[in-house]
């Protein structure tokens, strides 16, 4: 995952070297980073055709995740639509890197990739398949709870759900985000994470 991250991150250079620095446009980049990994996702097997053969459909599906669970395998499958990394796949690919770094107990495996492809002169749509682990035998945690954690992991609040180190920015920290098990242990199963340094 961070290989890929990277490499986008190094597209976006290079297109921008190529025009004396100039920065790209947000819709450039989005159409520059979804050609390539189209390629990539189709060359190295990880093109999904279909991600509802990975799991059943749990009904549950926010403003950029179709969750589906194969209890089997122990796995929750996430079809990630970029909404909330601004279509951008590097943003995304960043935003998990940061999660599983802060919350490894509920780490994100990349799958793959799905979508539709529109052919040469189109940009490809993409959407960015993940996998963590099903916890099982938990609820959500409380309001208190979520915030006794991320104190406890050196955090502070800064509004509604929202919490900083000064590295980083977690927010989306609702308790439909946020499980806790009988044991007491708090699983962040769902976040939006800005890193302050390396944004």
């Amino acid at each position: 995952m961070e290989n890929i991250a990277n490499r986008l991150h190094e597209i976006v250079k290079a297109n921008e070297r190529e025009r004396n620095g100039q920065k790209i446009s947000q819709f450039e980049r989005e159409d520059l980073e979804k050609k390539y990994i189209l390629r990539y996702a189709k060359e190295n097997n990880l093109w999904i055709k279909d991600f509802f053969t990975l799991g059943n459909y749990t009904g549950l599906q926010g403003n950029e995740n179709t969750i589906l669970v194969d209890v089997e395998s122990n796995s929750v499958y996430k079809s990630n639509n970029l909404f909330n990394s601004r279509f951008l796949i590097s943003t995304l690919l960043d935003q998990v890197l940061a999660h599983n770094h802060l919350f490894p107990e509920t780490k994100y495996e990349l799958v793959g990739f799905t979508g539709i492809d529109r052919g040469e002169e189109r940009t490809p749509y993409i959407e960015v398949v993940l996998k963590q682990d099903l916890i099982k035998d938990a609820r959500q945690a409380d309001d208190e709870e979520i915030m006794n954690f991320m104190h406890s992991l050196g955090f502070s609040k800064i509004g509604e759900a929202k919490f900083s180190n000064h590295e980083y920015v977690v927010s989306d920290m609702f308790p439909r985000n946020v499980l806790i098990d009988v044991k007491g242990v708090i699983y962040v199963v769902d976040d939006i994470i800005l890193n302050l340094i390396h944004s």
